[in-house]
């Protein structure tokens, strides 16, 4: 099963997946059609009286510098055009219908202020790169991220995993999607635009708009609006961000990188955003908060990065493998480097939820080395540690790409084997079991000949079977491996050596 289909057949399963409002439907639908005239948008706005009031509010607005008060709606539809109500209609009705606030741990007014910003700054660079695209790009940058509050209403449980691997990493929203889920919230997004009837210049942005170098569309319109995309995800990073010569930096290198250089400048794209953000916030029930020294930092963070060597993007490159490295060092264990325990927790329950969901099969295998203190006692602890490490690389080497290995704990280590059934199980562990037992360790000039006992167990997605339950008849499996001489292989569900 390739990776959209797979998509597809996680998003059919889900209930509550966010839908475009019912008039935000028909507006799309008119737009559509060929024949239709302004008079007929208008009439939809004027049956809903709060979307008709944000309209007006708008009109009326700084932005527009009207001398008198527009005080009807085909006057106003009139004097911003068919495209600008259309994404202005898409736009308010679908924040209205979204919630706000802070709660399920997550902040769901921090995400609609940040997604406005994206809205605004991906219609400025649009106005200088593609002019005709410049009014939907406002309604692509406000969606982008919409695939996050998806997943947020449809996966609350397991999205909480995302937001704690988020923050406990440093890592991005997609990248801790990908760890836990196996998929992330720009795939989603792109599935909930195609659904909503938006063309391809929106859902394949959606999908790339963070790597916009894997869009093979070389040279095409979409891949233009992808990378503007891209540099209007960096300006929301620039605004929520503490260090933001960091951000100033990338969005210069990405400008370069994209050609875009000369065809509009950073700093006052930045006032630009600032300014006309500082006037839709109200309208889109958004308070402004304190916004006032903002221009000041960025200012302040200018100056520094022009004071900065020309080394710089070399250090950022640096504090980049920094923090993976770091990321890495929270998820792995330090001697194998095999996921530690609390990564095996974690992928486990991400295992399990799949395997309930979508009626898969799911084996474990908890492992232990046989007699291992006597290694420690008799050739010392270093030579155990070794030992541990070419035990560890043999195991590593022996699962399918789609397995993963942890240490448990001492010399014990769990293992993980996806859409494997029982027997499946067993075979792997035999395996394992003769690949160890064949090996032959040598540290200074010790040799150290090691064996280990296996226990399987596998998960039942027709029994309301927990992960700490899978665990337990894992270990209970170890114990009879044990129990019946070491350096065997034992199954839960038969109890005694096979």
């Amino acid at each position: 099963m390739n990776q959209d289909n797979k998509i597809e057949e996680i998003l059919n399963g889900l209930e509550k997946l966010p839908t475009l409002p019912g008039i935000a439907m028909k507006i799309l639908e008119l737009v559509r059609d060929e024949d239709t005239d302004l008079k007929a948008i208008a009439e939809v706005l004027s049956s809903d009286p709060s979307l008709s009031a944000q309209v007006l509010k708008l009109i009326n607005s700084p932005s527009f510098g009207m001398r008198t008060q527009v005080t009807s709606v085909p006057h106003a539809v009139s004097l911003l055009g068919l495209n600008t109500v259309k994404n202005l209609a898409l736009s308010f009705s679908l924040l209205r219908d979204f919630p706000k606030g802070n709660k399920d741990g997550f902040d769901y007014t921090r995400f609609w202020k940040e997604s406005l910003i994206g809205a605004v700054s991906c219609k400025l660079i649009a106005k200088q790169i593609i002019p005709s695209f410049s009014e939907d790009a406002f309604f692509l940058g406000l969606i982008h991220n919409i695939g996050i509050l998806a997943l947020i209403q449809c996966m609350s449980r397991q999205y909480s995993l995302v937001l704690t691997e988020k923050d406990r990493t440093l890592c991005s929203y997609h990248e801790a999607e990908n760890q836990i889920l196996g998929f992330n919230h720009m795939e989603v997004g792109e599935y909930l635009v195609k659904t909503w009837g938006l063309p391809e210049t929106f859902f394949t942005p959606v999908l790339y708009h963070h790597n916009p170098r894997e869009l093979k569309t070389n040279g095409s319109e979409i891949e233009c609006l992808t990378k503007i995309l891209h540099l209007s995800s960096l300006f929301i990073d620039l605004s929520s961000s503490a260090d933001k010569k960091l951000y100033l930096a990338m969005l210069e290198d990405y400008v370069q990188e994209y050609g875009f250089t000369g065809k509009f400048q950073i700093d006052e794209t930045i006032r630009q955003i600032h300014d006309q953000t500082m006037e839709i916030f109200p309208l889109f029930d958004i308070k402004i908060g304190e916004e006032k020294a903002y221009l000041e930092m960025i200012d302040a963070a200018r100056e520094a990065l022009i004071n900065l060597s020309t080394d710089f993007m070399n250090q950022l490159q640096e504090q980049k493998r920094l923090i993976e490295s770091l990321r890495e060092e929270t998820i792995r264990d330090s001697l194998t480097n095999l996921f530690n325990y609390h990564r095996f927790q974690e992928s486990l329950e991400k295992e399990i939820y799949r395997a309930r969901r979508y009626n898969l099969q799911l084996s474990i295998i908890l492992a232990d080395i046989d007699h291992f203190k006597a290694v420690n006692d008799t050739y010392g602890h270093l030579a155990g540690d070794y030992a541990l490490k070419k035990i560890a690389e043999c195991l590593t080497d022996s699962l399918r790409e789609s397995d993963s290995a942890a240490r448990y704990g001492g010399e014990e280590f769990a293992l993980i084997l996806p859409e494997t059934d029982p027997d499946g199980a067993f075979i792997v562990a035999e395996r394992l079991r003769d690949n160890i037992n064949s090996m032959t360790i040598n540290y200074e000039s010790k040799k150290i000949s090691p064996t280990m006992s296996f226990g399987v167990a596998s998960f039942d997605p027709a029994n309301d079977m927990s992960k700490n339950d899978l665990i337990k008849k894992a270990d209970h499996a170890l114990y009879e491996a044990k129990k019946a001489g070491r350096n065997t292989c034992c199954l839960y569900e038969i109890g005694q050596k096979k």
